[in-house]
């Protein structure tokens, strides 16, 4: 990962631990949830870093899904 992307790394994952998991599976992180946690840590960010957490947040969920999904086919087998 570039030096330039670590901040927003943690800062992904600061805002996933703080949310509780759905029936099925994560949830994507809602606009209400990053502005709350802007609130709360100060931090800052700029439209394209709210785009990236925003695309990283998609990626996540997805791969998520796709291993539940290889789970329930292996365990079916």
């Amino acid at each position: 990962m570039p030096e330039a992307g670590h901040a927003l790394w943690d800062w992904f994952w600061d805002l996933r631990s703080a949310q509780a998991p759905g029936f099925s599976g994560p949830a994507p992180l809602s606009h209400q949830e990053m502005l709350a946690w802007l609130q709360l840590t100060g931090n800052l960010l700029r439209r394209e870093d709210i785009a990236v957490l925003k695309a990283m947040d998609g990626r996540y969920c997805q791969a998520v899904e796709e291993e539940t999904e290889a789970i329930r086919v292996r365990e079916a087998v």
